[in-house]
């Protein structure tokens, strides 16, 4: 440009001298002057379109572009905004003291940070997306009728199909961790601060949903095994029951082993008056030996003796009588001790499954919201400075990186 300058200061020059000259034989000073601006100006607009032919690799490699780039983005170019959101997946907090409470803590802490990429990472894919689709009709949020054309979807350049519209949905949905605090930070970005803020809302809610859901499988994959194993106890524990029912039903008795207890008192009361009137009568035979009341006490011996003879039978079984405890107490001396093993088993599963429960409520997680769906005041994109100048800086390097290898390629031709 300087160059170009300099010749027209010159030509201006002659021309003013030739002006002077003419002007010193006609005498019109007027005209002169007139025609003397008229010629500058047609020169200078002569000589900048010959710049730029000499310099047209430059316009078309670094200035057009520029151009383009500047005149989408100040008068096509759609505001967006960004909405955004921070969460933390955490487990329930524990009152624990002491080295093994630091531990724990850890732990806890450590588990929470994976729960929350689980949920970031649902929050990035297609199963979130369908979810958007059909609460908040996000084809709908990105192709509102004040999007542009290149921004919106589908546009000019883009296919109208699922994963195009989740490659973009990618770009416009950004979910991060924090790796020192554990928070998750969310931002939605979309043609309408409304918009932004509700598709961080949606998401924010399925992210719960997500949690809810993995607190639900794994509580019922921590009782389901213990919560079996005590519905087979109690259903054994009803059958030994309905077992000792008809058995008691079917001997006529209700405890064998209560109703031998009285009779075994008979039998022994029974054996302390026979050994007292067999004392009795042999102190009477040795004193009179032909009184009458012998008789007495020898039916009075015999009848004792058929009472506990009768009553053995009763208890022991013997001579094969069918009215003897002993096989009635053996059937059900099994159904009891059969329903008091029962009975301990369930005990110990009612308290593993105490335990299990009180486990799966130590492992239960939940979503803190550390900071609500912001709703934006001002749009965040596109950056029309920054954007600009990277485009200049850009398309700059790829010209002068052009220059020097047709530069180069010019001297090795001539070497």
């Amino acid at each position: 440009m300087g160059d170009t300058a300099s010749e027209v200061e010159s030509e201006g020059r002659m021309i003013f001298s030739q002006e002077r000259n003419i002007e010193l034989s006609s005498g019109s000073a007027k005209s002169t002057i007139r025609y003397l601006g008229e010629y500058v100006v047609n020169g200078l607009i002569m000589k900048v379109p010959r710049w730029f032919r000499k310099q047209w690799m430059f316009s078309v490699v670094v200035l057009f572009p520029t151009l383009l780039v500047a005149s989408y983005l100040w008068f096509f170019a759609s505001p967006q905004y960004v909405s955004e959101t921070h969460f933390l997946v955490r487990g329930k907090s524990l009152n624990s003291s002491g080295f093994g409470g630091m531990v724990g803590l850890l732990e806890a802490n450590h588990g929470g940070t994976q729960d929350t990429y689980a949920v970031q990472d649902y929050m990035m894919s297609r199963d979130a997306l369908r979810m958007l689709i059909q609460k908040v009709d996000l084809r709908a949020v990105f192709s509102r009728s004040y999007a542009d054309f290149l921004a919106k979807f589908p546009s000019i350049v883009t296919r109208n199909d699922f994963e195009s519209f989740y490659s973009f949905y990618l770009t416009h949905v950004k979910a991060q961790i924090d790796e020192e605090t554990g928070i998750s930070h969310l931002k939605v970005r979309t043609f309408s601060a409304e918009d932004s803020q509700k598709v961080a809302q949606a998401l924010l809610d399925a992210g719960e949903k997500l949690v809810n859901e993995m607190n639900d499988r794994q509580r019922y994959n921590t009782l389901h095994a213990v919560q079996s194993e005590l519905d087979v106890t109690l259903k054994e524990l009803h059958e030994t029951e309905m077992q000792l029912a008809a058995y008691r039903y079917s001997n006529e008795t209700i405890d064998p082993m209560k109703q031998a207890v009285p009779m075994m008192g008979t039998a022994l009361s029974l054996e302390a008056t026979l050994s007292m009137m067999e004392a009795e009568k042999k102190q009477l035979d040795l004193t009179a030996p032909h009184s009458p009341l012998r008789k007495v006490y020898a039916q009075r011996i015999a009848s004792i003796q058929t009472q506990m003879k009768n009553a053995q039978a009763h208890i022991t079984g013997h001579e094969m009588n069918s009215g003897s405890l002993v096989p009635k107490l053996l059937g059900y001396d099994e159904l009891a001790v059969k329903k008091t093993i029962i009975e301990k088993k369930l005990a110990a599963e009612t308290t593993a499954l105490e335990m299990a429960k009180a486990q799966a409520d130590r492992q239960m997680l939940y979503v803190t919201v550390v900071a609500q769906p912001s709703l934006p005041d001002y749009a965040a994109y596109p950056r029309t400075a920054v954007f600009i100048v990277l485009t200049f800086i850009t398309m700059l390097i790829f010209y002068v990186i052009g220059s020097l290898l047709v530069s180069g390629a010019k001297e090795h031709t001539l070497q």
